[in-house]
């Protein structure tokens, strides 16, 4: 095979990665999201938004210091960036709404988790 042959080839492939992690990341715009970052925070809020850099805009957002409970107060932020370098972990916050305090047991699904350079996914029953 040509150098030409392998680039295309390999182009090919990038651009089908790419295709099935955005029509991922389309699924899972505008559902309860809950982000772990590195300070211990978790944050839960609905997912609007994300770039190249791995950044989320979560709207309706509320932030608890450690595991989110009933009995735990939490600060309702709102409209909150998070930097994707700060994320640790985020997951499909399946048990609760984006209106109401979340539960201390929720239902959910893990999507990923980050390492300092890339996310990795964690979910591989969809491939």
């Amino acid at each position: 095979m040509t150098d030409s042959n392998e680039d295309k080839l390999i182009s090919n492939e990038t651009d089908a990665q790419s295709e099935r992690t955005r029509q991922k990341i389309n699924q899972w715009l505008n559902k309860p999201m809950r982000v772990s970052i590195v300070d211990g925070r978790v944050l839960i809020g609905v997912l609007l938004c994300t770039d190249r850099d791995q950044n989320l805009i979560l709207g309706n957002c509320n932030e608890y210091i450690g595991s989110p409970s009933e009995q735990e107060e939490f600060r309702a932020l709102g409209l909150a960036l998070i930097p994707g370098q700060h994320i640790q972990s985020i997951y499909i916050d399946e048990g609760s709404s984006s209106t109401t305090p979340h539960s201390s047991n929720p239902s959910h699904t893990s999507i990923t988790t980050t390492t300092k350079d890339h996310i990795v996914d964690d979910d591989k029953s969809d491939d």
